[in-house]
């Protein structure tokens, strides 16, 4: 084992990136499928919130206008839309009385598939950008971690990452929960670094800036990562206190420093896209986003700034976007299905997160999860010296960065109303990948005793990786819609939930398409939740249908219905049995990827 370990600290960087160009190849064809056959109907079709970030991406770069998309900031989206500047794209319009408006749906709608550009031509373009970005992003958290950890370590974590069926299925489409939580971890691993650097005496300055850097990365791509602010900077101040405390004063006036760099970032960056938006434009955007219980001078002072200079516009509309987004986690205002029952704005409550986790999540990866916890929880009882040993986690800047993190922002998400999807608590999961990797690897060369024989740990674990890479191979293409046996396995899984967890908005749209196209079916009733236009894939054959408002449709005629419809009227209690889609059971004739289920009327 000692020359393993020698042979993947010389070629550790080899081996992250065979693990890189794997996590990217699956990616790719996961949502692009045989592409070259026809983009028409290859792979996922676009999933709902990618029907508002893509255009308003392009939205961006081409007006220089912030009055799209408003609650979720620019940077995923600009990285979509970056390879579509070359493709001679039309810009629809937009109506005078509409221009200060987020026209979102409306606005993507019009871009995607009523403009004369090609939906499909685009989203493959906008996807490979991202998932391109997010392998980036991969390869520096190992490269990163190896400074910390050493090769071995860091070789688990980005084999955990790159195999991880959700990893993989966010880290395909333009969406913001991948990047953020791969951002938050470079954030977090380069401050640790930048932690240990000043408390050694050294100058640190390479990892003071890649820590600003990639904290001010993580900001404007999504609103949550001002968590992680407040994360690394207790995270941080606990640590120096412990370990010299005598920095302090310097660390604070560091730490102000990185902040200024940050809001310049943020201020000059928001600038650029909000460069050309009208005074009243962000005006009204302010009058219709500010909460009633803060002071009146505060959107008085946000008036002003709108009418300053390019710097405090940019702020501004930061400021509007965190608004945006604070009002939408308070109130959810979203039907939440979860575990037979269905949620209002109160939310699915504090199971709803560990719920999906541990049936999200591979088997092979929680059997890792336990046997860490218990190999931690055993060599902690059997060093006796237990305060010296508390001591000295407190004095890794990584481990105290790191937990500060996950207490806050596990506070924050448990707390959540808004309960849409396992997503949400990314940046927690992409942290805990990280610390199984650190404790497996401490105990894989070591020898255990079987039968009085001993026998190496890395013999026994062997299979568990095997087992990884399984559910990573069978799951293939489907890794959105992943759960494991305990959830019921892919096929079941939308018994447990749905959303972003299992049918984002119908990324199944287009094997519907291909399968009414092949079968030469002349009428389907569908009712599928899905911001793309279902007669752009299904043609004349498609008829809305909802069985909430409209009489049964006539006998041997189809029906395809989406997970998500089909649970939140099943589980709605104020519908009578006749409005409900259970009673077609045995009508089911075909499911259409995991998400669309097809009945025959009898």
């Amino acid at each position: 084992m000692a020359k393993i370990l020698d042979f993947l600290k010389r070629n550790g960087n080899y081996f992250a990136l065979i693990i890189c160009l794997i996590f990217l190849i699956t990616a790719f064809f996961s949502v692009q499928g045989k592409f070259w056959e026809g983009l028409k109907f290859s792979g996922d079709a676009l999933t709902s919130d990618e029907v508002s970030h893509i255009p308003a991406g392009f939205y961006y770069l081409k007006t220089h206008q912030y009055f799209i998309n408003t609650e979720h900031p620019f940077l995923v989206k600009d990285i979509a839309a970056l390879p579509l500047l070359f493709l001679n794209l039309n810009f629809p319009e937009i109506p005078d009385e509409q221009k200060y408006e987020n026209i979102q749906w409306q606005f993507g709608s019009d871009f995607l598939f009523n403009a004369g550009n090609d939906p499909d031509l685009i989203t493959l373009w906008a996807r490979l950008s991202v998932i391109l970005f997010n392998t980036l992003l991969l390869f520096l958290v190992y490269y990163f971690l190896k400074k910390i950890f050493g090769a071995f370590p860091s070789l688990i974590a980005t084999f955990f990452l790159a195999f991880s069926p959700n990893v993989i299925a966010h880290s395909s489409l333009v969406v913001l929960d991948a990047p953020l939580s791969f951002l938050c971890l470079l954030s977090i691993l380069t401050f640790s670094l930048f932690l240990n650097e000043l408390t050694e005496g050294k100058r640190g300055w390479k990892y003071f800036f890649l820590a600003t850097f990639f904290t001010s990365l993580a900001l404007v791509t999504k609103f949550q990562a001002l968590f992680l602010l407040i994360a690394i900077f207790l995270g941080g101040f606990f640590y120096v206190l412990i370990k010299k405390r005598g920095l302090l004063g310097k660390y604070f006036l560091l730490f102000i420093f990185s902040l200024i760099l940050i809001l310049t970032f943020i201020g000059i960056t928001y600038g650029f896209h909000a460069e050309n938006m009208a005074t009243e434009g962000i005006q009204s955007q302010i009058e219709a986003n500010y909460p009633d219980y803060l002071p009146s001078f505060g959107k008085n002072l946000l008036f002003r700034a709108a009418s300053s200079n390019f710097f405090c516009r940019g702020l501004t509309e930061y400021l509007v976007g965190t608004l945006m987004i604070t009002g939408r986690a308070v109130g959810a205002f979203q039907t939440t299905y979860f575990m037979k029952a269905i949620y209002g704005s109160g939310g699915a409550g504090l199971a709803y997160f560990p719920v999906l986790f541990f049936t999200k999540e591979s088997l092979g990866f929680l059997i890792f999860l336990f046997l860490a916890i218990l190999l931690s929880v055993w060599n902690l009882f059997k060093n006796r010296h237990l305060k010296q040993s508390f001591f000295n986690f407190f004095k890794n800047p990584f481990n105290v960065t790191c937990l500060s993190f996950i207490l806050l922002y596990a506070l924050f998400s448990l707390t959540l109303r808004l309960n849409i999807g396992l997503r949400h608590i990314f940046p927690i999961t992409f942290l805990v990948y990280v610390l199984v990797a650190r404790e497996i690897s401490k105990w894989l060369p070591l020898d255990v005793s079987i039968f009085k024989r001993p026998v190496k740990l890395s013999l026994i674990f062997l299979p568990v990786f095997i087992l990884i890479i399984g559910s990573w191979a069978l799951v293939f293409p489907h890794y959105l819609s992943y759960y494991n046996l305990i959830g019921g396995g892919t096929e079941e899984g939308y018994e447990i939930a749905t959303d972003s967890n299992y049918d984002w908005g119908g990324q199944d749209v287009k094997r519907l398409g291909k399968w009414v196209k092949d079968n030469k079916i002349e009428k389907i009733y569908t009712h599928i939740f899905s911001n793309v236009p279902l007669k752009y894939y299904l043609g004349e054959a498609n008829v809305p249908y909802n069985i909430k408002y409209d009489p049964l449709p006539p006998s041997n005629f189809y029906l395809a219905v989406s997970s998500f419809e089909m649970q939140n009227i099943n589980y709605d209690k104020g519908l009578p049995d006749s409005k409900k889609y259970f009673q077609f059971k045995d009508d089911l004739i075909k499911r259409v990827g995991p998400g669309i289920f097809v009945f025959k009327i009898k």
